[in-house]
Order: structure tokens, then sequence, then C-alpha cells
């Protein structure tokens, strides 16, 4: 074997040594990316607070590692203290929405008290406006100048109070629903029980029958006669049931139906049930608000939840927070809740789980 042989031999050993240790450092580098991007993503999705380890000494890696732990940390960091400054914050406006809505509940029933002062007025004006006179004519028929213009006076003047108490209270209302979220955001957890839906909803049915009554429309419920419970906040509850009558009350036509039913999700759902939406197979309680609107009335189910959201065509009072409440409520409760439009038919399915009897 001559020279130049052993030569080439030997190059081409020392090039697939090269090649080798080149192959074997890419699969590594591969491999410290990969559980890099491992530990990141688990950093990301989870509550680890480890810092990202290295499989090898290379001081790049070891370098690399040190910086990426170093931007985590300050991350977290300035997460936390995000975090803790919109609590403050959240707690701070808490403490003002209730102290902006006491003093307009003061003011609303003061506004009461002189509307039913100036009513009260009006009606002795009234009455000494037909006694009858000194020469056997009533009043009526030779009518007081200054009863007349007093009159009119407290007339107008009602008028305006009643315009200021209708602002008095949409801004009341206003304040409650702000206070709710805001008082629901500043605390960290909502303890929950067990509360008799069918109960709460009779409860909010009778504060409703007079708007019910006068409008015409008579509900069609099919509401099961035995004990529903689920597993909520009471008020919130309440709160809920209220917001969603009142935008019923806003947009219905002719027709209001109610519906409630009790569900035993299992695994494979078989009896209807979506048990991805419950994975403890504990059961649901599904209550169904339907109501018809006017045609002209233009309503976008996918921003219904959003604030001061409100339809188009749609006139009259109304602070575009309602619905929003609701699904802050709701979420905070673990509820599930979706609106669904069809032809002239607007629909809201509030999912809440079961509670214990």
């Amino acid at each position: 074997m001559d020279s130049l042989t052993i030569v080439l031999i030997v190059g081409c050993s020392l090039l697939g040594l090269l090649a080798l240790i080149l192959l074997v450092r890419y699969l590594s580098l591969q491999a410290e990316l990969r559980t890099f991007r491992e530990q990141l993503n688990e950093i990301r999705t989870t509550d680890r607070e480890q810092p990202i380890k290295v499989a090898s000494f290379g001081a790049s890696s070891v370098e690399l590692a040190r910086e990426i732990n170093l931007l985590v940390e300050e991350l977290r960091t300035a997460a936390n203290r995000s975090a803790e400054e919109e609590r403050r914050v959240r707690t701070i406006m808490a403490g003002v929405s209730h102290d902006f809505r006491t003093p307009l509940t003061a003011a609303d029933g003061y506004l009461q008290m002189v509307k039913e002062a100036v009513d009260g007025m009006l009606t002795e004006g009234a009455t000494q406006n037909t006694k009858p006179a000194t020469d056997g004519k009533t009043t009526a028929e030779d009518p007081c100048e200054d009863i007349a213009v007093r009159t009119q006076e407290l007339t107008e003047i009602r008028d305006y109070l009643c315009i200021v108490s209708e602002r008095m209270r949409y801004l009341k209302t206003l304040s409650d629903e702000f206070f709710e979220v805001t008082y629901l955001d500043a605390k960290k957890s909502l303890p929950l029980e067990t509360v008799r839906f069918d109960i709460v909803l009779s409860e909010v049915m009778m504060g409703q029958y007079a708007w019910i009554e006068a409008s015409g429309i008579e509900p069609r419920m099919s509401i099961p006669e035995e004990q529903l419970t689920v597993r909520a906040d009471r008020h919130y509850l309440e709160r809920i049931l209220e917001n969603l009558f009142s935008n019923v009350r806003k947009y219905a036509k002719s027709r209001i139906e109610l519906t409630a039913t009790k569900t035993t999700a299992n695994p494979t759902g078989s009896d209807g049930t979506d048990a991805a939406s419950d994975p403890a197979g504990e059961g649901q309680i599904c209550f169904i608000l339907r109501n018809d609107m006017d045609e002209s009335i233009t309503l976008d189910v996918d921003h219904i939840f959003e604030p001061f959201y409100r339809a188009k065509a749609r006139s009259g009072p109304g602070t575009g927070l309602g619905l929003y409440v609701v699904k802050e409520l709701a979420d905070a409760m673990a509820f599930q809740i979706e609106g669904r439009a069809e032809g002239e038919m607007f629909e809201i399915r509030l999912t809440m789980p079961r509670g214990d009897i």
C-alpha cells in the first residue's frame, strides 16, 4: 500500500470522525433546544417556578439557560406586580362605586318624597279650585287665576322631577352594575354553596309579575316539579336572573319561554349532555330563556356579552352592562352561558353545576 493511499484513508477517517463529532454535537444541540422549549412551555402554561435546567455543561448552553432564567424571573415579578396593582385598583374602584351609589340612593329617595309632596299640593289645589264660592258658585265656574297659575307651575315642576328621577334611577342602575363587576373582580375567590334554583327562580319571577302583566305577555314555562339545586352564590344567582329578565323586558315583543332541565352526565354523553363541559360527571341544570324581538332589531350574538353593547335599532333606557354583568358573574361561579338568535327568537342558555341535595 503506497503512501498516497494511506494518506487518503487517514484523511477519510479523520473527515468521518469529524462528521460524526459534528453530527453528535448537532443532535445534542437539537435535544438541548427541545428541552429548553419543553421547559419554557411548562413555565408558560403551568405554575412551575423551577429554573430551566441544562442537560450538558457547554458554556453556551449554560449561559443561555442563565439568561432565560433571569428573563423569566423578571417577567414573573412584573406579572405579579401588575396583578397585585390591578387587584388594588379594583378594590379601590369597588369602594368608590359603593360610596357613589349610596348618595344616589338617598337622592332618589328624596326626589320621590318631593314628587309625592308636589302631587299632594296639586290634589289640594284641584280640590280648592272646585270648592263652592260664597255667592253659591264654584271656583270652577268662577276660576281663581292664582290657583290655576300655581297648579300649572306645580305640574311643570312635577314633570321635571319625573325626568330627574328617571335619570337618577339610570345612574343608580349603572352604579349597581359597576359595583357588582368591580367587587367581584376585587375578590380572589367566591364561596359557593348549594342553592335551590327553583326557589330563586320563583322569587325572581314574582318580582317580574307587574311588567309581564302590564305587557299582556303570558310566559310559557316548562319547569320540572322537583328540587333543582345548583352550586352557586345565591345573591349573584339572583342578580343573573334579574338581569336576564331585564333584558327580556327591553326586547320581548309578545312571547317569553322558560325551560329548566336536569341532566346527569356520563363519560360518553349518551344522555345528550356534553361530557367535556361536565368532566366530573356530576350533572347540570340547564336554564333557557327565550323571547321574540321586533324585526327591526339587529342583534350580534358574538358581542352581546361585551360591555356597553346594545342592539341596533333598539330604543329606550339601558346601560349596556346587563349581559356583561351576567357573563362575569356566570364565569365566577363556573357557569356556562351562551346566546343564540334564530329568526325573531333570541335565546339565553345558562348551564349550572348541580348541587348536593
